[in-house]
């Protein structure tokens, strides 16, 4: 059984093309502070990550959807809580980089790690990290995540240290227990992440 989280989340879901179809992922984010208090405070949350995250997307990566999960109903057989909250979206990214980069296979990512304060049982350090579809290489070395995508990236992460507003709250990143993210780091290279069966 999974240990509860004690801090609410939320996760925005995407598609992007993928061997001749187009394959959803996501990423959940916790976030600090108390849960929005209505489906208004939601949206605006909602909305707020969406038009930040869409920046680092070109137009062939779309945003499709947001679901809040509320850390109060969190428990070891339902651990991120019940979704109390979801706003479907039709929205494309608008990262207008990719000319002269090479775009990769659709199971290609880009690798984000946040740093916490927090330890491990065992003293090791404790990070986030999310996987983003709909990477380009370098144009120069394909291996290397494209500069411009990477530098929107580093932005749209660099956002999460300062938080997103719900019109009431402000909601900075961190861990389902929350350890608070201190620094995020943008991989170099182009990784790999398998799309969900």
């Amino acid at each position: 059984m999974a240990t509860p989280d004690t801090r609410s989340s939320i996760v925005i879901t995407k598609q992007t093309p993928y061997r001749g179809s187009t394959r959803t992922f996501s990423n959940r984010y916790h976030f600090e502070n108390d849960t929005p208090a209505d489906n208004a405070h939601w949206t605006t949350l909602a909305d707020a990550i969406v038009a930040a995250e869409k920046a680092i997307y070109d137009s062939t990566t779309e945003i499709v959807l947001a679901t809040g999960y509320d850390k109060a109903s969190a428990t070891s057989t339902n651990p991120h809580g019940d979704a109390v909250f979801s706003k479907t979206y039709t929205q494309a990214g608008t990262w207008s980089g990719a000319s002269g980069a090479i775009w990769m296979p659709g199971d290609a990512a880009i690798f984000v790690r946040f740093s916490t304060p927090a330890r491990s049982t065992k003293n090791h350090p404790v990070y986030l990290s999310n996987y983003y579809h709909g990477v380009f290489g370098s144009p120069g070395n394909p291996d290397q995540v494209s500069g411009p995508q990477r530098t929107a990236v580093q932005t749209y992460a660099a956002a999460w240290l300062t938080g997103f507003s719900d019109g009431a709250e402000n909601h900075v990143r961190c861990g389902p227990r929350g350890a608070v993210a201190l620094v995020a780091t943008v991989d170099l290279y182009v990784r790999h992440r398998d799309f969900p069966n």
